[in-house]
């Protein structure tokens, strides 16, 4: 079967959290492995998936060994094994997507990818047309941060240098980017989202309620997927952190950069939005760029 809930990103704004916290819920499935890209990314050959070098790949490789040795040990679950084959090794289509979300009696099944978020909104009413009935999680980031967070992930991957060890060039580069302006672009991909899902089935979450408030974040969201939000169903650790950025402070010159660069953007969240949080986004960038 297809999910029927999605997380669409922000990318760097509490994905990981949400994936952890939602896949512990009883009345809730997600996979195994988090960000399954089906509809943000070109189906690879065989070739690719046997030894393409992308992070899907190799992480949908490495969830297949680590389920292989647990079956070797005789402590593995046939039925992961198998998932993890499927997603490993099968052609990426529709059959191969929903056979990734099995029907389980009391359970809805979901899927958290970021990149989502920023499909235009012809590839958004693919996902419709498959999907309409699904709710749709989007969290937001003030863009100056989730810009920084994302570039010290993307240099982290590059190798074991940290961000501040590459030039101000390329940095500033990563920075402007399609790819990641894109991601940024908070109200176009609302709207992408919006021509075709009705309001009542997004949710809009502010990565700022998730850190000061966690455990009443989590339950506006389960809430809003229409299951159990009682203090029972609470994950006890839902104030840890997951995924989170390893240390690397945000410089004043490229906070200075990057407010330039998002203050037309983060205005217009202002307007669209008017709420405490876009404006403290907004004060801040005006603050940085005086």
């Amino acid at each position: 079967m297809y999910p029927q809930f999605l997380g669409i990103g922000a990318q760097k704004a509490g994905t990981t959290w949400l994936y952890e916290n939602l896949r512990r819920h009883p009345q809730l499935w997600l996979p195994p492995v988090k960000e399954l890209h089906y509809f943000d990314q070109k189906p690879p050959r065989l070739a690719k998936r046997l030894f393409g070098k992308p992070t899907l790949m190799r992480k949908a490789r490495r969830h297949l060994r680590e389920q292989l040795v647990d079956a070797a040990r005789g402590c593995g679950d046939r039925r992961e094994l198998a998932w993890a084959a499927r997603y490993c090794l099968l052609p990426r289509n529709d059959a191969w997507y929903r056979s990734l979300f099995p029907e389980i009696e009391g359970r809805i099944p979901g899927e958290i990818c970021p990149g989502y978020a920023r499909l235009d909104r012809d590839a958004v009413g693919e996902v419709h047309r498959r999907m309409p009935r699904s709710r749709i999680l989007y969290l937001l980031r003030d863009p100056i941060d989730r810009s920084w967070s994302t570039s010290a992930m993307h240099f982290r991957k590059l190798g074991p240098s940290r961000i501040e060890e590459y030039s101000d060039g390329e940095i500033e580069a990563h920075f402007t980017r399609a790819k990641t302006a894109r991601h940024d672009d908070y109200l176009a991909n609302i709207a992408a989202w919006s021509r075709h899902y009705p309001p009542e089935q997004i949710f809009i979450g502010f990565f700022d309620d998730l850190v000061a408030a966690p455990r009443a974040f989590l339950v506006s969201v389960l809430t809003h997927l229409g299951v159990d939000a009682t203090d029972r169903m609470i994950p006890p650790d839902v104030e840890g952190r997951h995924n989170a950025s390893e240390g690397e402070q945000l410089p004043e010159r490229f906070a200075r950069f990057l407010a330039r660069h998002h203050h037309a953007r983060i205005c217009a969240l202002d307007a669209h939005f008017s709420n405490a949080h876009v404006k403290r986004w907004r004060e801040r960038a005006e603050r940085l760029i005086a």
